[in-house]
Formats: C-alpha cells, sequence, structure tokens
C-alpha cells in the first residue's frame, strides 16, 4: 500500500481487518488492539465510505443533512477519514 495523499477528491474503502459493531446504540469499530466510538456525524460519515464516492461527494449529501457548509462539511470529512486512515479503519483507492 502506497503513500497516497488524502483530499475531496479522494475515494477510500473499509479495510477488511476493521470489525465494527453496534452496542448499546452506539457505533464501534476495532482494529487490531483500539477501538473507536463514532459519534453521530462520525457514524453518518462511515456509513457512506462506499468505495466509489469521493470525501468531497459523501460530504455534500452531509451539508444537506445537516444544513451546514460544503466547505466545512468537506473540511471536517477530510479530517475525519484522515483518522480512520491513520487507525487503519480504511484505506486510499488508487
Amino acid at each position: 500500500m502506497g503513500e497516497t495523499e488524502l483530499g475531496p477528491d479522494s475515494v477510500v474503502r473499509r479495510r477488511m481487518e476493521a470489525r465494527v459493531r453496534k452496542y448499546r446504540g452506539n457505533l464501534f469499530i476495532a482494529v487490531r488492539d483500539q477501538a473507536l466510538e463514532l459519534d453521530e456525524v462520525a457514524q453518518a460519515i462511515f456509513r457512506r465510505i462506499d468505495s466509489t464516492s469521493t470525501l468531497r461527494e459523501i460530504a455534500a449529501r452531509l451539508a444537506e443533512e445537516y444544513d451546514i457548509p460544503v466547505d466545512e462539511a468537506t473540511g471536517d470529512t477530510v479530517d475525519f477519514v484522515a483518522q480512520l486512515v491513520g487507525h487503519g479503519v480504511v484505506e486510499v483507492v488508487e
């Protein structure tokens, strides 16, 4: 897996190693020895990761759903997905 810069036009996919569980209404993602709990917006982003949509497209849908500016949604989406990449939850599709 090469180093690919993440940006609004990036497409990401979930990694097979990432295990997703819903527990008491909360969504958790486990990779190796770490677990991440996703809040409502993080869940909305994660659910839309489909290996074909760009982060810009995901952010546009979030902006509409949450009635926030597209630029803000795009920045937040890229920042959050960068964290997911860092934790090994998702990877960039090249």
